[in-house]
């Protein structure tokens, strides 16, 4: 098929004229009040060209008709086609950049949608002692969906990926009216490989890609943890909502005396304390499987020496935002009290809505409902595996703020 067929194929989407459209500057979604109207026949994850109002070429990318997002650009180049060769350029460059800004990692972000020119897709890579990458992939729309098929072909074929999963269970897939699909892929038999294994800045972490949270794995707090962690060094941590036990572990092997680790789900905490096994560290790590505010109710006021808290997203839209504010504000007060005078915190947030200003007044109000004082040591968000650009703010949504605790 020539460019000229496939560029044929395409449904033509005009944007409306006398408005300041954020994709003319360089935002890649494309919203459905700002268009003339949306053609008869579109399908969701149909091939679309967009223009301006005077039919000057704005990008090509994918439509849904019926969501607000109606259509995704994945170029801006009218002499280019969402084809195998344009996917494979965004992998390469995806992974080039990963490999400078994350040297010697061994697991990381590889595609984060929109950053990375792909919207819709995230693939998190992994590594294990046979050297060779794994990954887990999330489609979450449906015009990544009907990519699917490619872009397994170019992981295979080019980058000798050995094996995948595809874990599209998310929220997103039901607003795009897709199923959940979690397990298919290829190399693996869901369930015939329980765990996977890779190294974390010196730590063996074993995890499960099935079904386990998010991708398997978090990879965007790496890190935070690897400069963090050397101000847990010592006393008494707890880590709540550990998951596998990634920030204890690294508590731990920094010379804190004793580590808790606490998450409600079993086979998190059957991992986590393999994990502690796997890595000499039993003998500081204890896991305990409990709703985390359950938990907190059982410890002492001041009685640590630190605390670890990264809890899920509270807010999942910008109508949860006063909601899960006073939800992260209860959560984060209960855990201050916890704190010896003196003591530190790790409090994380990854709900975008929660902005930054809007994260350091929770902060400022949990502290004033826990009698203390805190001091910020450390701000930072996700790991440069996921990078957000000045044109794509919705890319930026972790927050972790290490902070000193002292009496009022």
């Amino acid at each position: 098929m020539t460019e000229v067929e496939a560029s044929q194929l395409e449904h033509r989407l005009v944007l409306r004229s006398g408005r300041r459209h954020r994709v003319l500057r360089g935002h890649p979604w494309v919203f459905s009040n700002q268009l003339e109207g949306l053609p008869d026949a579109l399908v969701a994850g149909d091939a679309v060209q967009v223009v301006d109002s005077a039919g000057a070429f704005v990008g090509r990318g994918y439509a849904h008709p019926n969501t607000l997002i109606a259509a995704r650009l994945l170029t801006r180049d009218p002499d280019v086609l969402v084809e195998d060769r344009l996917i494979e350029e965004r992998l390469v460059t995806a992974l080039a950049l990963r490999e400078r800004v994350c040297p010697g990692r061994r697991s990381f972000r590889w595609v984060h949608g929109e950053a990375d020119g792909l919207p819709g897709l995230v693939i998190d890579r992994f590594e294990g002692a046979d050297g060779r990458p794994r990954v887990v992939l999330v489609a979450n729309t449906a015009g990544m969906e009907r990519l699917r098929p490619r872009i397994e072909g170019i992981l295979r074929e080019r980058f000798d990926v050995m094996a995948g999963f595809w874990k599209c269970d998310s929220r997103g897939r039901a607003l795009e009216g897709l199923p959940d699909d979690a397990g298919s892929g290829w190399g693996v038999e869901a369930g015939s490989e329980p765990a996977w294994c890779t190294e974390d800045d010196g730590l063996s972490i074993q995890f499960e890609p099935h079904g386990g949270q998010k991708t398997g794995l978090f990879l965007d707090m790496w890190d935070n943890r690897r400069h963090m962690s050397p101000a847990l060094a010592s006393g008494r941590v707890l880590d709540l909502f550990s998951y596998v036990g990634q920030w204890g572990l690294h508590a731990a092997r920094a010379g804190a005396t004793e580590v808790v680790c606490v998450d409600r789900s079993q086979a998190a905490c059957a991992m986590a304390s393999q994990n502690a096994e796997r890595n000499g560290l039993a003998g500081q790590v204890t896991v305990a499987c409990a709703p985390c505010e359950d938990y907190l109710a059982t410890v002492r006021d001041g009685s640590l020496d630190a605390v670890i808290c990264d809890p899920p997203s509270f807010i999942r839209s910008k109508k949860h935002l006063s909601r899960g504010s006073a939800a992260y504000r209860t959560l984060f007060a209960r855990v201050l009290r916890k704190v010896r005078p003196g003591g530190l915190a790790v409090l994380a947030s990854c709900s975008y809505h929660l902005n930054e200003e809007r994260f350091e007044r929770v902060l400022t109000e949990a502290a004033k409902w826990a009698n203390c004082r805190l001091s910020v040591i450390r701000r930072a968000g996700q790991a440069p595996c996921h990078p957000v650009p000045l044109w794509f703010p919705e890319a930026r949504y972790l927050k972790c703020w290490l902070v000193s605790v002292d009496v009022l």
